[in-house]
């Protein structure tokens, strides 16, 4: 499918065809990410749980590989809002879990984008097996790349092959140090081409960092992350957790990331996580105006 066909892309969609852009960036390739981007049709990114990169060490889709996920499903949200595709960085994520994630296909499909001059937010639900597992919500700033530095979009045609990591934890290759949990560069970590850590990526080690400071009683309720500078994919990145509140029921946690400056975090989080077994998830439409 190209611009030219009679189903078209939306105009600000980069690419000759839904898939292209994202198979460009080195992080989105290696959890063989796809999207469906045609006008008049949902807007939706996928990952494909057959693909060990993606798992868990249970079979799972990893919550990880889901915010890596959630972040350019996101992001595609936005592209269609514009006349001609533009770069845009992100500025937060949110992430709230409707329970564990299934050893099935996920996507990621956009319901709202909401645009306030360059800002705009995206909203959408990950849906696997034609269910709701979570709901994602992020704001961008247009324009501009990490840092917050004027951009275009960047010149990268090659189509990347999929990583042949074991798991999203291999994938990560994080490793437990004196500071926290530490990640070293790869070149399949990175998303903007400065190059810069994927966002998602980042919001994927302080994930993995969370749920190791906490009892495997618990389970992750939501996770919310802000990206206060570039993070810098020629540099280890480390997180760190910071318990804020721990109940029989419910645990809080604050985690930051940084690159060999702890007074000077690249990204910050919160973690809510429960014991509360999981229930059915009954979705609700209700009227809008």
């Amino acid at each position: 499918m190209s611009r030219h066909d009679p189903e078209q892309l939306y105009p600000g969609f980069p690419g000759s065809e839904p898939s292209e852009h994202i198979r460009t960036i080195p992080a989105c390739a290696a959890l063989g990410m796809r999207q469906r981007a045609t006008i008049g049709d949902p807007v939706s990114t996928s990952l494909d749980a057959a693909l060990p990169a993606v798992c868990d060490s249970d079979g799972r889709v990893s919550r990880g590989a889901a915010l890596v996920l959630a972040d350019q499903a996101t992001a595609g949200g936005v592209f269609t809002t514009l006349p001609r595709p533009t770069p845009m960085m992100t500025l937060d994520l949110r992430v709230d879990w409707f329970g564990p994630l299934p050893a099935a296909s996920l996507s990621c499909t956009i319901d709202e984008v909401t645009r306030e001059g360059d800002l705009a937010l995206s909203r959408g639900r990950l849906i696997a097996e034609g269910k709701p597992v979570g709901a994602a919500v992020a704001r961008y700033l247009i324009g501009s790349m990490p840092g917050g530095t004027p951009g275009r979009m960047d010149d990268r045609h090659d189509v990347l092959p999929p990583s042949p990591a074991a798991s999203f934890a291999d994938y990560l290759g994080a490793s437990a140090s004196l500071d926290g949990l530490t990640m070293e560069p790869r070149a399949e970590h990175v998303g903007a081409p400065l190059p810069a850590y994927h966002g998602g990526v980042i919001a994927g080690l302080l994930e993995q960092a969370g749920v190791a400071a906490i009892d495997p009683a618990f389970r992750p309720l939501d996770f919310e992350v802000r990206f206060l500078a570039p993070a810098l994919a020629t540099l280890p990145l480390i997180a760190r957790v910071v318990p804020r509140r721990t109940g029989r029921r419910a645990i809080t946690l604050d985690i930051d990331a940084h690159q060999g400056k702890p007074d000077r975090p690249v990204a910050i989080a919160r973690m809510l996580a429960i014991t509360d077994a999981v229930g059915e998830v009954q979705a609700y439409d209700l009227p809008r105006a």
